[in-house]
């Protein structure tokens, strides 16, 4: 789905809150991975996948189980998250997750770094982003409302390296009560022909076509 990755790396993230009076406004952060034992009635490892490594599915009675602990050491504030069978935790930086890098601002809108193209194999350096979300605004955290649209590096008609628009925030479905909808973009700049020779001239179009005013209480929150 056009500019999905870029969405997930900005949408629906949320963050720990400090007691009132507190006026720090970081965090200390620890995980913890071990192996655990699943609390049940049945007893030994029954699987295809074979019985040396019990952990390697979800029907053994041991699995990875991942501790998160969020907390201010001046409030008292904490947040801890359990997980069972994470990813392995790896080391990246802001421009792997695509969030993190400061935006960049063309005209009255906002140009967002999406997450880079999985290239290469191991710890290779990735590519250049696939996708550039625009908004609203400069914020920590984005919300549906902020968006603008993305751009993305396209083939232009020529055969030559361009850059193409989507807009027009929508959602994939009905969310079910309780549950985030799928943002998607409605509206595609390459089925109407529309290229742009750099990332600037592609935002600056969106900043004039697209981008509706600035949401009461808008503007640099960052």
């Amino acid at each position: 789905m056009t500019g999905l990755s870029a969405l997930a790396a900005h949408l629906s993230y949320t963050a720990p809150e400090h007691r009132d009076g507190c006026t720090v406004t970081g965090w200390e952060v620890d995980y913890r991975m071990d192996t655990a034992v699943r609390e049940s009635s049945y007893s030994g490892h029954s699987c295809p996948i074979g019985t040396e490594d019990k952990t390697a599915c979800g029907h053994g009675d041991e699995y990875e189980a991942l501790t998160v602990r969020i907390y201010c050491p001046k409030c008292g504030a904490a947040t801890k998250l359990d997980a069972e069978l994470p990813g392995r935790p790896m080391v990246y930086d802001t421009t792997r997750l695509g969030m993190g890098v400061k935006p960049r601002r063309i005209g009255q809108v906002w140009i967002y770094q999406g997450p880079p193209p999985r290239l290469g194999i191991l710890c290779d350096p990735p590519g250049d982003p696939q996708w550039y979300l625009v908004a609203r605004r400069n914020a920590l955290r984005l919300a549906p409302e902020d968006i603008v649209g993305a751009v993305e590096p396209a083939i232009g008609p020529r055969g030559g390296a361009t850059y193409t628009v989507s807009y027009d925030l929508t959602e994939l479905s009905p969310p079910a009560p309780g549950e985030q909808g799928t943002p998607v973009f409605r509206k595609h700049g390459r089925l109407d022909g529309q290229f742009f020779p750099n990332l600037t001239a592609a935002a600056r179009w969106l900043d004039e076509h697209a981008a509706a005013p600035a949401p009461a209480g808008g503007g640099r929150t960052a």
